[in-house]
């Protein structure tokens, strides 16, 4: 059944073929559920890929808390020696560090022996949490006077 006012355009038919194509085209229901589709996956690839850098931050911003309060107890320990007395609020409430010394035996013999009462030593620093937990630790080997190993 064919009647003059309605013309085929394509696979759909228009009232009135005069009229402008944006206004006798109309979404179907398939159309419009492949764009909700689409759409969907694009959000949930994009909160995929914001979780995942903010997680990458948080991990990198903990290593840099750590090895940053390592940081600081190795430059006093190996300015102030062993014994030296932590000032307050150098490392935040409830963290502390400790530092041991010991001399270095993993070197050559000739080495071993100290010279003009110099004599190579490793300091372990560490520093532990507020549950005594380690966080961080590292080596560092000085040159030290005889006297200042006790």
């Amino acid at each position: 059944m064919f009647s003059p006012e309605y013309a085929f355009i394509g696979k759909r038919k228009c009232k009135n073929e005069n009229m402008p194509r944006a206004i006798r085209h109309s979404f179907t229901l398939m159309e419009v559920m492949i764009a909700a589709t689409i759409l969907a996956l694009a959000v949930v690839s994009t909160m995929g890929v914001v979780t995942g850098a903010r997680s990458t931050l948080y991990r990198a911003e903990q290593r840099w808390a750590r090895q940053h309060l390592l940081a600081q107890a190795v430059e006093f320990y190996l300015l102030a020696g062993q014994h030296g007395d932590f000032p307050l609020g150098l490392l935040p409430d409830g963290f502390s560090a400790s530092c041991e010394l010991y001399e270095v035996e993993d070197i050559h013999e000739d080495a071993l022996d100290p010279i003009n009462g110099w004599q190579l030593c490793e300091y372990y620093i560490f520093i532990t949490d507020e549950a005594g937990v380690r966080i961080a630790e590292t080596t560092v080997r000085k040159v030290l006077k005889e006297e200042d190993l006790d």
